[in-house]
This record gives C-alpha cells, sequence and structure tokens, in this order.
C-alpha cells in the first residue's frame, strides 16, 4: 500500500495540536475493510432516460445515521425519499422543489428548532424546508422558504438552534427560523463565492464557511457585525469545494476538500488554525491495486475526491475517493499519511451493476455505504465478511461532493472530469 506523505517529523514536533491524530495512530494500525458486496442498484426515478441522458443524483441526506429514508436531489430539480434498505422510491417529496438546480441537501439535527425538516439549497436564490414526515405527491409547499436576494446559493447548514446559515454567490447568510421573513444578518467575509458552511456539532452558533477565495472563517453567528462575526481565519490557498467538523466532542477539527482534488486537516482550537496534515497529491499517486489488477489494467488509481466521513466508533477519519469509471476507493486517512483500505466495484450488466461514471456524494454509517452519481444510480454497498462468497470490493490494507459548485471554483486550475477515456455526457449546468 502506498501511503502519501503528510508533513515532516520536524513539522509535526512543532504542531502541540498533533495529539488527536497522534492518539489515532496509537490505537493501532487501520485495520483491514471488510470487503464490500454490491446488494442493490436502482436507476433513479427522476425524469429522462436512465441509458440515454440519466438525471444526475445530486446530493443525498439522511436524518441519521441508521434511518430507513434518504433524501435525494436529482439534477431536474426534484425532491425524492428512498427506502434505504431497498433503495425503491416512497414518496416524492417536491417536483420540482426549486426553479433552478438543487446544489445541496441536509436535514436539521434533532436538537434544532427545525428539527426533522429537510432544507435544500438551490441557484435559484432561496433555502427551502421541507417536511418529509406525511404523504404527498410531489406538490407540496415548503414548511420553510428562506431568501436574501437573488444571489446562488451553493451550501447550507442548521445549527442545534434555531439558526440556519447558507453560503452564496457573494455573502454568507444567516436565517433565525423563528422569523424567517428577512435574514438575520448578511456577513461579507469573503471575496467571492462561499462554497461550504458548517455549523458546530453540538453548537448553536459556531460555524466555520470555506470560499472559493481559499479561506476559511470561523464565525460567531450571535454577532451581526462582519468584524464581530469573524473569530478567525484560516488561508487554504486553494478554492474550497467542501469541509466539515470531525473528531470526538466538541469535534475541533476540520477536513477540508479543494476544487483541486486536495485534502488538509486542520486544529481550530486555536484561533489562527493549526494545519495538522496536508495531501496535494492525492490524486493518481495513491496506489488503489494490487499486482495482479495493475497488470489486467484494471484502473489507474484515484481521479477525484468525493468526500470525508468520521467514524466516532474508531476515531477515525476516512476518504472517499473514484474514478471517472465509477469505481469508488475507501482510505483511511491517518498522522503520517493516507493508507488505501478497499476499492468498490460493480459488477455484472444492465440494472444490476455499479456505478459508470462519477459518484458525487455518499452516506456511509460506518456499515453500509450508499452512493449516488452521474450515471443516475443509487448505489447500495454492505460489508461482506465472507470474501470467499464473491465481493465487488478489494481489500487493499493488513469506510454532498460534487454538487454544482460556483463556477470559479472549477476555472482556477482544477482538471476537468472525463480528460481521459470515453468521451463524457455535458453536464446539466
Amino acid at each position: 500500500v502506498r501511503r502519501t506523505s503528510a508533513t515532516s517529523p520536524a513539522s509535526r514536533a512543532a504542531h502541540p495540536r498533533w495529539s488527536f491524530l497522534q492518539e489515532m495512530a496509537a490505537s493501532g494500525p487501520v485495520a483491514l475493510a471488510p470487503a464490500f458486496r454490491l446488494t442493490h442498484t436502482a436507476v433513479s426515478s427522476f425524469k429522462g432516460s436512465a441509458d440515454n441522458d440519466p438525471s444526475y443524483i445530486m446530493g443525498l441526506a439522511s436524518p441519521a445515521a441508521a434511518a430507513a429514508a434518504v433524501a435525494v436531489a436529482g439534477s431536474e430539480r426534484e425532491l425524492k425519499l428512498y427506502d434505504r434498505a431497498t433503495l425503491q422510491c416512497t414518496r416524492t417529496v417536491a417536483a420540482p422543489a426549486h426553479a433552478d438546480r438543487v446544489n445541496e441537501v441536509s436535514f436539521a439535527p434533532p436538537r434544532s428548532a427545525a428539527a426533522g425538516l429537510l432544507f435544500s439549497a438551490s441557484s435559484d436564490g432561496a433555502v427551502r424546508a421541507w417536511d418529509c414526515g406525511g404523504g404527498g405527491g410531489g406538490g407540496a409547499a415548503p414548511s420553510l422558504e428562506l431568501r436574501g436576494g437573488r444571489e446562488e446559493v451553493w451550501s447550507v447548514s442548521v445549527s442545534d438552534g434555531p439558526l440556519v446559515a447558507a453560503g452564496t454567490q457573494a455573502a454568507l447568510l444567516l436565517w433565525d427560523v423563528r422569523r424567517a421573513d428577512t435574514p438575520a444578518a448578511r456577513l461579507e467575509v469573503h471575496t467571492e463565492a462561499v462554497s461550504a458552511v458548517r455549523f458546530q456539532p453540538g453548537s448553536a452558533s459556531a460555524l466555520v464557511s470555506g470560499s472559493v477565495d481559499g479561506l476559511i472563517c470561523s464565525i460567531d453567528c450571535r454577532q451581526t457585525n462582519d468584524d464581530d462575526a469573524v473569530t478567525g481565519v484560516i488561508n487554504e490557498g486553494r478554492p474550497v469545494s467542501s469541509l466539515g467538523f470531525f473528531g470526538p466532542e466538541p469535534a475541533s477539527h476540520l477536513h477540508v476538500l479543494s476544487s483541486l482534488e486536495t485534502l488538509s486537516v486542520w486544529d481550530l482550537q486555536q484561533q489562527a488554525g493549526t494545519c495538522l496534515a496536508r495531501h496535494d497529491a492525492l490524486r493518481r499517486e495513491v496506489d488503489m491495486l494490487g499486482e495482479e489488477e495493475a497488470a489486467a489494467g484494471a484502473g489507474d488509481g484515484i481521479d477525484y475526491l468525493v468526500g470525508c466521513q468520521y467514524c466516532p466508533a474508531t476515531q477515525r477519519l476516512y476518504l472517499v475517493a473514484g474514478e471517472h469509471c465509477g469505481t469508488l476507493h475507501l482510505l483511511a486517512v491517518e498522522r503520517e499519511g493516507v493508507v488505501a483500505l478497499a476499492s468498490l466495484r460493480g459488477g455484472g450488466g444492465g440494472a444490476a451493476r455499479g456505478h459508470t461514471s462519477d459518484v458525487r456524494c455518499f452516506l456511509w454509517d460506518g456499515g453500509g455505504l450508499l452512493s449516488g452519481g452521474e450515471d443516475a444510480r443509487l448505489c447500495s454497498w454492505s460489508p461482506d465478511t465472507d470474501a470467499a462468497a464473491g465481493s465487488d470490493a478489494t481489500p487493499l490494507a493488513s469506510t454532498s461532493r460534487k454538487s454544482a459548485k460556483p463556477p470559479a471554483a472549477r476555472a482556477g486550475g482544477a482538471p476537468a472530469r472525463g480528460g481521459s477515456g470515453a468521451p463524457r455526457r455535458a453536464n446539466p449546468y
């Protein structure tokens, strides 16, 4: 297994906050990832032909790790609920949900004032909240509609309180759901599009925002003035495509993906933030193939990064990456580098096969993994402890990306997907 370099020993010694990842490493080597078996594949029931012009799956959301239902956003602006076990569509929440593409979906946490509602952020300038508990045929009105202008909304996050945050083309907007007619604050803390926002788990007011300008801001949402609200700034140096908190409570560590397919890990316990690890050469430099597969030309490594997922049970951070052919790779982010764990490849033909194109999003609860892609497919992968029974995953060692992001995030040197191989269908946006 090839590991990518994180930081030098001298550099690590200079970072006293490296202790969390040291503790992760001290808990022992990364265990062999269980083989994964493709249990279900469903072609999403959005508009269009799944074979000729499939609807992209833009995002997935679940109200809890073990929830039976999962919300699916398609490129045709529809929101639907699917049964996670069978991948059957159980309800159309809204069709269409917005007048333009849906960029991100997220459920409010249980302690939020909007608990149970599904929030959707759209390029039509609106954030809408939907009640997914009842029946419906796709014509239901949203429970809430939050607007702060006509700017495209790229990301949405809901706090453990009454606040909702959205990253737009020009600003960071905050609403109080109890008084949702107008934004509670408009913070212009970035110079370019705000591509990602996340509330700290368990917090009603602590927020981080990432932008195409390469900056990550720590925000105190109790303040409505730009200067007072910003409590810290990190210069990532690359356009931020996604970010998220991880680690034991109160989850003071941050994983950041850039549009250049890089990963960095930060400690936010200090005001300026401390970079614990930076992985700038993951694409096509982490060898995901065994000797036999490499000789057979089974693939050529990593083409893009999908996202990160933290597992509280093992206290480890995992990375999901992919190839343009549809193969998924699971990796563990360790103190000294990134370790390849397993590759997920679909088998069979017709509707039974796995992904055939880029994967945009995934949900992983530490057990089964659900993935959605540009081929309109939802794939459910379950751990297969009996590798001899036949597996769609290759163990390799002793675990919403690609929602549409601001054009500037893709322009600053970000490689175009599908540059090698078969011609690719144009994006729907």
